[in-house]
């Protein structure tokens, strides 16, 4: 496969990844793997490739918490909020009861195992985490991603 059908073929699956993922927390009666086998054909992706990375997301000890649970407060998938004149979209941003109290997470779901070692993914996470911030004055705001193999990557 030439670099740019293998580029193709990983924003499918991410694509698809993230809308199994919306479905799936939002309806925790649905069917995982029906759910991931829908949004592959969706976008034309692998559909073991999407099993393996909705069920990585939500099954690792250290995501499973901002997926489902009491501690959830609020929560929602691809959260629209505003930033100098930009429409940002975050992937899942919930409101979650920590030992300190309540915290704002900002959520990024990047498939590749070290999405903190790009500059870009950087910024970005970060620019989320100032725009809720913002809408959210005085309140506790982190921020991570959440990798293609379920680990979450805090950016401090």
């Amino acid at each position: 496969m030439r670099p740019t059908e293998t580029a193709a073929a990983s924003a499918r699956i991410g694509r698809a990844v993230h809308r199994a993922l919306e479905w799936v927390v939002n309806d925790p009666a649905l069917d995982r793997d029906q759910a991931a086998e829908a949004a592959a054909r969706e976008f034309a992706a692998p559909v073991e490739a999407v099993r393996h990375g909705v069920a990585a997301i939500v099954e690792h000890p250290d995501g499973a918490r901002f997926f489902r649970g009491p501690q959830i407060r609020w929560s929602g998938n691809e959260v629209s909020i505003s930033d100098a004149g930009d429409v940002l979209r975050i992937d899942r941003l919930a409101l979650v009861d920590g030992a300190e109290g309540p915290v704002w997470w900002v959520l990024d779901y990047k498939l590749r195992h070290a999405p903190e070692e790009l500059d870009e993914y950087r910024v970005q996470l970060l620019r989320y985490r100032a725009a809720v911030a913002r809408a959210q004055p005085g309140e506790s705001v982190r921020c991570a991603f959440v990798t293609g193999d379920g680990r979450v990557v805090e950016l401090v």
